[in-house]
């Protein structure tokens, strides 16, 4: 059977969760090959599909698996150099855009991880979205 792979984006699907039909907003492998077994099943016998065909929906299947693979991969890559980026901040002075719209600016003093993915603490002010600094020195 196939291997489940972690959802795009890393907020609409728990990870090692195959991503849905509605997350996804298309179809996936897995119903990609529900699909194609079932084509199999119901194929009319005195016409069979030909060999031709079956190998073209193989290598679409192939394709669609390989890509899907490297989303997954790429995601989890993007995720990993957000936070080397963020932990690289402590020590330094920043300057953020506060949530009033207002500019303030501070010491990183710790990046925290959590479920919904990792914030800042800035001189005492906890839950800073790292992409609010728009200046480091």
């Amino acid at each position: 059977m196939s291997t489940p792979i972690e959802a795009l984006g890393g907020t609409s699907a728990k990870a090692g969760a195959p991503p849905t039909t509605q997350e996804t907003g298309g179809l996936g492998k897995d119903d990609f090959l529900k699909l194609l077994v079932g084509q199999l099943k119901n194929q009319d016998p005195m016409s069979p599909v030909g060999d031709q065909e079956f190998m073209s929906q193989m290598a679409a299947f192939s394709t669609l698996e390989q890509v899907s693979n490297l989303a997954a991969s790429s995601e989890r890559l993007e995720g990993t150099m957000s936070a080397d980026q963020s932990l690289a901040l402590i020590g330094h002075q920043v300057t953020y855009l506060k949530e009033d719209g207002s500019t303030a600016e501070g010491k990183v003093e710790r990046v925290s991880f959590g479920e919904e993915g990792f914030t800042l603490t800035i001189d005492g002010s906890e839950g800073i979205q790292p992409g609010v600094v728009n200046e480091v020195r």
